[in-house]
């Protein structure tokens, strides 16, 4: 599961206080980068937020200071940010837009990589994996030629229910090509007894 935003990366705010409510500086920001990632997350076939524990692996890609030579800027592309905002700021922003998302609550992410380097396209690239995810396989679920006719879209729905009458976990629908036409998998939860086959 991939997650991208270009520009400049942000950094978590703390929260501020005004007439003695305390609130989110940054809430609308979150918003609209929620929205974003919500898009990606459906463009990518997924139906339902990762459950159990997850690995992220996060690029932070920061804008090389302008006010540098063209010389330091230049020898600087691609080496580590040692300057604020610390990188834990900015995990947690982005890992706070992600909830209800790509998980239901953050705390599911138990381990991490992240590295902040400049780069002259500034933004940040998450990737997230499942940590428990063994008993996940890819089913076929039907071939097509051309496009879905609304008998095959019928069909993909039957399918789609019985698994979930089944207690099938059904996590994402994705697409293959080859010589034969497209081919429409479904990531389900792998059966656990043979007389629940739905083929």
């Amino acid at each position: 599961m991939r997650f991208y935003q270009t520009g400049v990366p942000v950094a978590k705010k703390r929260h501020r206080t005004s007439k003695g409510r305390r609130y989110d500086p940054q809430h609308s920001e979150k918003m609209k980068l929620k929205w974003i990632f919500a898009a990606q997350f459906r463009e990518q076939g997924f139906l339902k937020p990762l459950e159990g524990p997850i690995e992220a692996c996060v690029e932070i890609y920061c804008p090389v200071p302008k006010s540098w030579s063209k010389k330091r800027r230049e020898k600087a592309l691609f080496t580590y940010v040692e300057t604020r905002p610390d990188t834990d700021n900015y995990l947690k922003f982005y890992f706070d837009v992600l909830n209800k998302i790509a998980y239901n609550d953050d705390s599911q992410i138990a381990s991490v990589s992240s590295d902040k380097r400049y780069n002259n396209k500034p933004g940040v690239e998450i990737n997230l994996f499942p940590l428990e995810n063994n008993n996940m396989i890819n089913e076929h679920a039907i071939t097509y030629k051309d496009k879905l006719t609304l008998e095959d879209l019928s069909y993909l729905i039957k399918k789609a229910h019985r698994l979930g009458l089944n207690s099938r976990h059904l996590l994402r629908v994705f697409q293959e090509e080859d010589d034969e036409g497209m081919h429409v998998y479904f990531v389900v939860e792998e059966l656990k007894e043979r007389g629940n086959d739905l083929d």
